[in-house]
């Protein structure tokens, strides 16, 4: 009815797989986020290399986030 179709068990893997990989990534920037912040109060790390990794962090997000909005359009797209 109203061309509904019920999850297949190939969906629901798909999902599953999304939300693990979802997970790993977020617990993996926790982790280095808190990784900096421990060698920054410890005194490993002075305030020039803490500033030049939160700018190299930064750089890297704009970069991803550049690249995926021509991918996102392209994949969502009819011509291929």
């Amino acid at each position: 009815m109203f061309g509904v179709q019920t999850p297949t068990k190939t969906h629901l893997y798909y999902i599953v797989g999304y939300g693990l990989r979802l997970y790993i990534t977020c617990l993996t920037v926790a982790g280095v986020y808190s990784l900096l912040w421990v060698l920054e109060l410890a005194g490993y790390l002075n305030e020039t290399t803490i500033a030049a990794i939160w700018l190299a962090i930064a750089a890297m997000g704009t970069v991803f986030l550049v690249l995926l909005i021509p991918l996102f359009y392209s994949s969502r797209s009819d011509r291929r």
